[in-house]
C-alpha cells in the first residue's frame, strides 16, 4: 500500500487499532533483538541500596582511614612494609590523582573485608562502594574539599571535569 507524502497519519489511527499492533510489532523486534530492558526499581531504590552498602563498610572505612593517616609518610602513600603471606590484591583499579592517572594493583592487607578499605589504606577511595574499577585519591578531594569552602560555586561536576581535562579523558555525562 502506497501512502502519500503526508497522509501518514491517516494510516495509523487509534480509532482502527493499527497502533495497538504498532505497539505489538514494536515488541515482537525488541524481543528477537533482546533489546528489552526492564527493571522496576527506581533512582531512589538504586542510590539507596549503593548508601546501604556505604553505610554496611563505614566503620571499617573510618579505621582503614585512620591507619592511612597513622602511617602516612606525607607523599600520599603508607610508609612501606612487607606484604603479607596471602594476602590478596585488588587489581587493575585505575587510580586518579589531580596530576597523575594509573592503572594499579594494591594489596589488601589480611584484615580487609571490602575492596575500599584497601583503597582507603593506600590513600585513594573507590567511586563505588562494591566493585570500585577506578578511585580517587584522598589528597585530591582534600583538594576539593579546600576550593569548594572558598569558592561555594565551584561544584563537585566542574571538579570532575577539570580532572578529565588534565588527563585528556572525554567527559562522560554520567559520572
Amino acid at each position: 500500500m502506497f501512502v502519500a507524502p503526508g497522509d501518514e497519519a491517516f494510516t495509523l489511527s487509534h480509532e482502527g487499532g493499527e497502533h495497538e499492533a504498532f505497539e505489538d510489532l514494536a515488541w515482537q523486534v525488541a524481543d528477537a533483538h533482546g533489546v528489552c530492558y526492564q527493571d522496576s526499581r527506581t533512582w531512589h531504590d538504586h542510590i539507596e541500596l549503593q548508601t546501604e552498602h556505604w553505610m554496611l563498610q563505614m566503620e571499617r572505612l573510618i579505621n582503614a582511614y585512620l591507619d592511612y593517616c597513622y602511617h602516612d609518610t606525607g607523599d600520599g602513600l603508607p610508609a612501606p612494609e612487607e606484604s603479607e603471606a596471602g594476602a590478596q590484591c585488588l587489581t587493575d583499579v585505575e587510580l586518579i590523582d589531580m596530576f597523575t592517572r594509573r592503572r594499579a594493583t594494591l594489596p589488601y592487607k589480611l584484615h580487609h573485608l571490602y575492596p575500599n578499605e584497601a583503597l582507603i589504606y593506600h590513600g585513594y577511595i573507590g567511586c563505588s562502594p562494591v566493585l570500585p574499577t577506578v578511585a580517587v585519591s584522598l589528597h585530591t578531594l582534600a583538594s576539593y574539599h579546600q576550593i569548594h569552602c572558598i569558592c561555594p560555586q565551584f561544584g563537585i561536576q566542574a571538579q570532575c571535569k577539570l580532572l578529565c581535562h588534565l588527563h585528556d579523558v572525554h567527559l562522560q555525562p554520567f559520572l
